[in-house]
């Protein structure tokens, strides 16, 4: 299962959640993103039970230093109840960032035997 978004970027996960002390909730922006990609994935993943492997590639235009590790959580959080029902599912994990022309992500979803 392939899900490819264009001019879609997740926020980094210094700017996914927000709040202080106790209280912690997820950003306008990052809801946003959610909702984004569940609207994309609508009607090419199923929701899977088993164990999963993601591969993500990241397309970026912009030079950016940017740690490719600070974008996972927001992707991971929002394949939940979309592709799997818990990220705690995923036990492979590919990511790759290059420079491109575009901004564009691309999650391949593999169920694992």
């Amino acid at each position: 299962m392939v899900i490819k978004l264009l001019n879609i970027i997740p926020p980094s996960i210094n700017h996914y959640w927000l709040g202080g002390g106790r209280r912690r909730y997820v950003s306008k922006r990052g809801v946003q993103f959610k909702k984004a990609l569940a609207l994309c994935a609508k009607g090419k993943v199923r929701l899977i039970t088993d164990q999963v492997a993601l591969s993500i590639l990241w397309e970026t235009k912009d030079r950016r230093r940017r740690d490719v590790d600070n974008i996972l959580k927001p992707i991971l959080d929002a394949l939940n109840g979309v592709a799997y029902v818990d990220d705690s599912q995923v036990v492979e994990l590919f990511v790759k960032k290059i420079q491109s022309t575009q901004d564009s992500l691309e999650i391949h979803i593999k169920e694992l035997p």
